[in-house]
């Protein structure tokens, strides 16, 4: 990959900005699970909540993307991250950043910093990727580049991050260079140089996929002391423990032989782990003990694909969203590429409140082209679809008593979407 950091045009704070205080603060298993526990007033409650204001999508080119991408000028944009001023179901670009492969964004606790992961093998003539840290503008939402590190060496194609709920540390998977980074944060939302490298071992049966430790991603659990991480590569989640800017493993759980975990997401109660599993398209539920920080045993195992994919050319599962009530968890599953007969889906599932276990209620493919992330809006009532091969963000109404797709359309485009977050 040829690195294009001499040409890039860097858009520059014009002052450091003042201590990030913490404006969101991390909320307690219990305060989730009073939400978890509200039934169907969750998502008429959840509406007092504030609106989205700004949205940003991180695009990229496709080489860096694994299989099955494409090439497209179909919007006229350019790659980079997009930022786009909301009002009401109306976005309206209003800046394009130019960053190399934006392949993950993510914001900061006090919602003033948007970090965005580099997807990119080279960097200033080494072999790792990169993190960039941008100044969020309260007024219109417009960014400015604070800085950028580089990873740690041969800490390439970075595929995810978590900030610490203080604010405080960013934790980065790097698929690539199978190792997590932690970075320190400053007070002003700055990036430091690595401080902490946790390199892993290990593969799996698939040759292409697995033939080394491939982290996909990393969540931090309820306490906000622990790290939960999933490995594509050699099919294990993780528990690992953040300590003065140190990871380390505090337990292991082997997922089936050849699953490939890409995606995790914690139940509010905190008392269940969903591990999205993309090589054999299943969703596996298993009990958490937040507590001690232990992934207890499987409850559950349930198929993404349709039924008419099982038999055949099984595709890949591609994201995973749990519904900030609790009731619902969502799935994308993206067909086989040869398999042109058969069309991408998202799958909808009721979590039982006794025992995490799912019931599929809807299966939805209306309007998908590769999903590729699945995001909500603020107030729980609509979902945001990373429609990738078809240039677009997707938006869908979200049915509060069951918690089934209504009402699509397409609400912004832009090339090869990768990545959303929405501020409010």
């Amino acid at each position: 990959m040829t690195p294009r950091a001499g040409r890039r045009r860097f858009i520059w704070a014009g002052a450091a900005l003042p201590a990030l205080g913490v404006s969101m603060p991390w909320r307690s298993p219990e305060a989730h699970a009073v939400n978890a526990q509200s039934g169907g007033s969750a998502l008429r409650s959840m509406h007092t909540v504030k609106q989205a204001r700004f949205a940003y999508v991180g695009t990229v080119d496709d080489a860096s993307n694994g299989p099955g991408g494409h090439s497209s000028a179909a919007t006229g944009a350019p790659r980079g991250i997009h930022v786009f001023a909301i009002t009401r179901n109306n976005w309206r670009r209003i800046q394009v950043v130019e960053s190399e492969q934006p392949g993950f964004l993510a914001l900061h606790p006090s919602g003033r910093v948007l970090y965005a992961v580099n997807r990119i093998d080279l960097h200033q003539g080494l072999c790792t990727g990169s993190v960039e840290a941008y100044a969020i503008d309260p007024r219109d939402g417009r960014l400015s580049l604070l800085n950028r590190q580089p990873l740690s060496l041969s800490g390439t194609l970075p595929s995810h991050a978590a900030i610490s709920p203080d604010g405080r540390s960013l934790v980065v998977a790097l698929s690539g260079g199978g190792a997590y980074d932690v970075m320190p944060v400053g007070a002003d939302g700055r990036l430091g140089t690595v401080c902490g490298i946790l390199k892993e071992t290990g593969c799996g049966p698939d040759r292409t996929r697995q033939s080394a430790a491939h982290p996909q991603m990393v969540l931090f659990d309820p306490t906000g002391e622990r790290v939960l991480s999933a490995d594509l590569g050699c099919d294990r989640l993780s528990v690992l423990s953040l300590a003065d800017g140190r990871l380390s493993a505090s337990g292991r759980t082997a997922t089936l032989h050849g699953s490939g975990p890409r995606a995790l997401e914690m139940h509010p109660g905190g008392r269940w782990l969903y591990a999205l599993n993309e090589l054999s398209a299943t969703v596996a539920c298993y009990g958490y003990d937040a507590k001690r920080g232990v992934i207890g045993q499987k409850l559950d195992t349930i198929s993404v694909a349709p039924a008419h994919d099982e038999g055949g050319h099984l595709g890949t599962a591609t994201a995973l969203a749990l519904h900030p009530s609790g009731r619902f968890l969502f799935a994308a599953y993206r067909r086989a590429e040869q398999d042109v007969s058969r069309t991408d889906t998202l799958l909808v599932f009721h979590i039982d409140s006794g025992s995490g276990k799912l019931t599929q209620v809807q299966s939805w493919n209306e309007g998908l082209r590769a999903p590729f992330g699945l995001v909500f809006a603020p107030d729980g009532g609509s979902l945001y679809v990373i429609n990738h091969q078809a240039d677009n963000i997707l938006h869908l109404n979200i049915d509060a008593a069951n918690g089934m797709l209504t009402l699509p359309h397409r609400i912004a485009s832009a090339p090869s979407p990768a990545c959303l977050v929405i501020a409010a």
